[in-house]
């Protein structure tokens, strides 16, 4: 078809593929190649796009600049990809590289966005379509969809509600953006922030801190993420889930990271600086 737009899908995991999706069944998109992870990949939520020759599955894209500039795509779209794209590749198509990042940018640029929003105590959040710079995560904003985060939910919660608000932008705004009706809006970088990968470190929780921040960074890391450490008596637990107790009938000068009592249904209580936790789903290591 003559006003086909040739497509090259950059992508994973579960909000990648419906963005994928949606681009293989458009009959205006052609993709005559897809980067995407090793269909052994480890990442959470891992989803195999397809199979067949235009899949080119190494993790990277630094190994495709060639076979990209040959292609000369019209378009590039990026959908459940951490990795950077090379400055080299965002020349080559005409109508530029554009990406989804889970945040209200200009604000929480960088790595593991959903998590330190979680932690943080977020209530919501966007999902932002925008067309890459060679600043991370800094290009023209194209839309934003609202997403609410609820108290209760936790990351995985979150992920299902970034798949669906993708799903929503790619269908509302592809249209405008084949046909060159989709401008965006720069971004005032001056007033924006960035957040830093996660580590290991992260991950620990510190008993005396209050309930809220311990509860919060349970829901931020828990399935599918590694989930959140600590140990009694020198033996190391994940913590999966976790709910908040006001009081508790036991002396309020126990030490923060007590298990003050394990409960018939196998759940813990544990003394924070400020009431309980009871960790209602865990494993021990």
């Amino acid at each position: 078809m003559k006003d086909q737009l040739s497509v090259i899908f950059i992508g994973g995991l579960s909000n990648g593929k419906i963005i994928y999706d949606y681009l293989n069944k458009n009959r205006y998109v052609n993709i005559p190649l897809v980067i995407t992870y090793s269909d052994t990949y480890k990442g959470a939520r891992h989803t195999i796009l397809g199979d067949g020759s235009k899949f080119m599955k190494k993790n990277t894209v630094k190994d495709y600049i060639d076979v990209i500039k040959e292609l000369a795509p019209d378009l590039i779209i990026v959908a459940g990809w951490s990795e950077l794209i090379p400055n080299e590749i965002l020349s080559i198509p005409r109508m530029g590289v554009i990406g989804f990042h889970p945040a209200k940018l200009p604000f929480d640029r960088g790595r593991s966005v959903l998590a330190w929003q979680i932690e943080d105590g977020y209530t919501e959040t966007s999902l932002t379509m925008f067309k890459y710079s060679d600043y991370p995560d800094g290009g023209d904003i194209l839309a934003q969809e609202p997403i609410a985060i609820a108290s209760n939910d936790y990351i995985n919660d979150i992920l299902d509600k970034v798949d669906a608000a993708s799903l929503n932008l790619i269908r509302a705004y592809f249209p405008l953006l084949r046909k060159g009706f989709l401008k965006g809006v720069k971004q005032d970088l001056s007033v924006g922030s960035f957040r830093r990968l996660r580590s290991a470190d992260d991950s620990i929780i510190k008993w005396d801190r209050n309930s809220v921040e311990i509860y919060n960074k349970i829901r931020a890391i828990s399935h599918p993420y590694p989930g959140a450490t600590t140990k009694f008596e020198d033996k190391t637990m994940l913590v999966w889930k976790s709910e908040i107790i006001s009081s508790f009938p036991f002396p309020v000068d126990t030490k923060p990271g007590t298990i003050v009592a394990q409960c018939y249904d196998n759940t813990l209580i544990v003394k924070t600086r400020d009431a309980y936790l009871r960790l209602t789903e865990y494993e021990w290591k």
